[in-house]
């Protein structure tokens, strides 16, 4: 039997929430699963912006802090669960699951794990999800290629300038990384210099370089398979190719979201 719990989102940007709301919505092909709700009144669970103070101010004032997972940079006193930015969607669902299993007296959940108890194995972490770091200095493009993998289940984080590209791809590891080729005054590297930085400073880290431009002719699309990207998409993208670029990953378009959990974005 499918067992769904209500999670409430307190706080964030549009972008965090918009990531959120397409973790939660991804563990509907899991157990346990998670929706969201508008409000924290109807919620079982709820995610907190550490950061934001009227949010955390109404969780301890309403006494949730052990149905609630914080994000930030601190958790308030009396936390029991806490993740740190940037939002890693595969260590929220872990969270909440711990949650469950402790809401549920902390014995192993049959929800949780169909087959562990029978053979005395400790629950199976939740699956791990697809991650994209959006390489762009337009923040209309950001979102607009954002707003395009989110429906795919990626957790998808966007930076505007080489540097903070670089400073990223040495903190984390992801499994595509989309590049412009104009990156602006503010960036040391353009995309392509920038293709090759990370083909020869982290050769090993398995990310799907796909460089992204305006210019798509041949000779721009030779100029990028030389600096090593995998891929070479041309601005405006285009929604078929884009698709065909992520089935190939093995990413799968989720079930369409249902117009009362979309309101809770």
């Amino acid at each position: 039997m499918s067992i769904s719990y209500r999670v409430a989102l307190l706080g964030f940007s549009a972008f965090e929430r918009d990531a959120l709301v397409a973790c939660l919505h991804l563990s509907g092909r899991r157990q346990p699963n998670y929706r969201p709700v508008p409000t924290g009144e109807e919620s079982d669970f709820v995610i907190a912006d550490a950061a934001d103070a009227a949010s955390v101010r109404l969780v301890l004032v309403t006494e949730r802090q052990g149905q609630t997972v914080f994000i930030g940079g601190h958790a308030p006193l009396g936390a029991v669960a806490w993740t740190p930015r940037p939002i890693d969607p595969a260590h929220v669902l872990r969270e909440l699951d711990a949650m469950v299993l402790q809401a549920r007296g902390g014995g192993a959940d049959p929800a949780l794990a169909p087959t562990a108890a029978s053979q005395g194995g400790a629950p199976p972490a939740p699956p791990a999800l697809s991650t994209a770091l959006v390489v762009d200095d337009s923040t209309l493009a950001q979102r607009f290629l954002s707003s395009r993998l989110l429906p795919w289940g990626l957790a998808v984080e966007c930076v505007g300038s080489s540097g903070q590209a670089v400073e990223r791809l040495a903190q984390c590891s992801y499994d595509l990384v989309f590049l412009d080729v104009e990156l602006g005054a503010d960036s040391e590297l353009d995309g392509l210099a920038l293709c090759r930085h990370i083909k020869q400073h982290q050769p090993l880290s398995g990310a799907l370089l796909v460089m992204v431009s305006a210019h798509q002719g041949e000779l721009d699309r030779v100029r990028g398979t030389l600096a090593g990207c995998d891929a070479y998409m041309g601005k405006p993208l285009r929604a078929a190719e884009l698709e065909r670029l992520l089935q190939r990953q093995g990413l799968q378009r989720p079930p369409p979201v249902a117009p009362h959990a979309a309101a809770a974005g």
